[in-house]
């Protein structure tokens, strides 16, 4: 009974002390105050802190009071450790003091970073403190810990949203090598493209002017009257209107025939041409009449029988059926034909502007215009002008389109010796004169018109693209017409052919062409573009 009476008072006992410290170990939120057990407590603190829900990275103060008796000393830690909250070294805090009726109040403000993100927990705070001298009362007071909830950065209480991205920035960056790379095989693209248009463009137009073989006349006559008998025209058809479709069959295969204008002379002039020619079985009474009626019938309306219309598409039979060509005279003019354009192809070549003049010529106008080009870049360096560096290039391309428009040829066909002629054959108005002292046949030339000086250089205004595809299509085709001259209808000729002694050498040529590159790229090396 006894023991169990000790017990009962032991518990009761520790339960007493146990009260005051849970009480002690209350976790604050906002502020806190702590003092000594009982109700003479000489010291109190007082803990309270400046956001108990910052943000990220934000600062935060703890703000600490202290209230003691003036014989009394308190030793709050200058950096107490509030993890997971970092204690601010850069910024030492503040310490405010007072005194007043013999109570002094101690005032110590901590900095600290929250670097955490979530519900942050400081550990509890040792506090010492002493009463009076060495022989004085001391004990130490314990700051319970203190619950932060410490947010991001995107957190919002009203709108839970990240804040809008920056606008963007576009980033350049210049690759000159690749720049260079994707330029030139541009270039290369379109001058093939340019080149296969060109050929399919030549051989599309030389499909077209391929000359056909001619129809003999006789054939043609023939079935003509067949078409006129079967149709029966002879029973239907006004008299007046067959005499004349059966003198335009006559009067059309006599023309073609023996190379005459049938159609377009009268009735006195045909007949007097016919008996200057004798067609071959027929006599020229007859012919005579078949005219005299057709005329009564066509233009007196003479009245005839459909007898009369049928005898005379007879006789009309019988003279295209007498004199029609043999095989021997339509073979022999064939031949003839043959010869003829031959002969005609045989004397453009001849004339042709060898390919070595060509290019010198080429080159030398183009020096000329390197040379302005030139001058102007140095002019535009000088001035720090960017316009007058991009018109001296411009210049240049200007100066190949109109170097053969600004007289009857450019400088470097003057000089060479060269002609633009037009392609037309056996033109003989404004004829070029040959120096030669040959005796076969003399070939004979028309001089190109402006527009077709201008309009064969068109291409060259594609810088180095267009340049290619004329200099590969003048080496592939025949007579080295180039694209230019194909559309334009134009040839190039030596104008001094009969004359030159000696074959023409590629050297000038190219060392023109290297000397004219030079000037070209001249502005670009020693300034470049201001």
């Amino acid at each position: 009974m006894g023991k169990m009476l000790l017990k009962t008072l032991m518990i009761l006992l520790l339960g007493g002390f146990a009260l005051p410290a849970f009480a002690q170990t209350a976790l604050p939120t906002a502020a806190t105050a702590v003092g000594l057990p009982g109700a003479a407590s000489p010291v109190h603190i007082e803990v309270k802190w400046s956001n108990t829900q910052p943000l990220f990275g934000e600062r935060v103060e703890l703000r600490v009071t202290l209230k003691y008796p003036s014989g009394y000393r308190v030793f709050f830690p200058t950096k107490p450790d509030l993890r997971p909250l970092l204690v601010d070294t850069r910024d030492p805090g503040k310490v405010d003091r007072t005194e007043a009726a013999g109570i002094i109040t101690e005032t110590i403000v901590i900095p600290a970073l929250a670097v955490r993100v979530g519900l942050a927990k400081t550990p509890p705070i040792e506090v010492p403190w002493q009463a009076g001298g060495q022989d004085g009362q001391a004990g130490t007071l314990t700051v319970p810990p203190s619950r932060l909830q410490v947010k991001s950065q995107f957190a919002s209480d009203t709108n839970v949203q990240p804040s809008p991205l920056p606008q963007p920035r576009p980033l350049v960056e210049e690759n000159t090598p690749v720049e260079i790379a994707l330029a030139v095989a541009a270039l290369m693209l379109l001058a093939a493209l340019l080149t296969a248009i060109g050929l399919k463009y030549y051989r599309d137009r030389a499909a077209r002017h391929t000359p056909k073989e001619k129809v003999p006349p006789h054939l043609t006559a023939l079935r003509r009257l067949a078409e006129f008998e079967k149709s029966g025209r002879a029973e239907t058809t006004e008299p007046r209107e067959v005499f004349a479709e059966l003198s335009e069959i006559l009067r059309e295969y006599l023309g073609a025939r023996y190379h005459f204008a049938a159609l377009d002379m009268t009735t006195t002039e045909l007949l007097a041409q016919l008996q200057a020619i004798a067609v071959r079985g027929v006599e020229p009474g007859e012919l005579q009449s078949f005219a005299e009626l057709s005329d009564l019938v066509k233009f007196a309306r003479v009245p005839a029988t459909g007898e009369e219309l049928r005898n005379e598409a007879a006789f009309v039979r019988k003279v295209v059926e007498r004199s029609m060509l043999t095989a021997l005279e339509q073979e022999e003019q064939r031949r003839a034909e043959a010869e003829r354009l031959a002969r005609q192809k045989r004397l453009r070549l001849a004339v042709m502007a060898p390919a070595p003049l060509r290019l010198r010529a080429f080159a030398i106008d183009l020096f000329v215009g390197a040379l302005l080009g030139a001058l102007l870049g140095w002019v535009a360096i000088d001035t720090a002008s960017k316009l007058l560096f991009d018109l001296s290039y411009l210049l240049i391309l200007a100066w190949l389109l109109v170097r053969d428009v600004l007289a009857a040829q450019s400088p470097g066909k003057a000089i060479v010796g060269l002609q633009i002629a037009q392609h037309d054959d056996g033109a003989t108005e404004q004829p070029v004169r040959w120096h030669h002292d040959a005796d076969d046949d003399v070939p004979t030339a028309q001089l190109a018109s402006i527009g077709a000086r201008l309009g064969r250089n068109l291409l060259l205004l594609l810088p180095l693209a267009g340049l290619t595809a004329e200099a590969v299509t003048c080496l592939y085709l025949p007579e080295m017409r180039r694209m230019g001259d194909q559309w334009a209808a134009t040839r190039v000729i030596d104008a001094r052919y009969g004359v030159r002694r000696g074959k023409p050498g590629w050297v000038p040529a190219i060392l023109l062409l290297i000397l004219a590159g030079l000037l070209m790229v001249m502005p670009m090396l020693l300034g470049g573009r201001p």
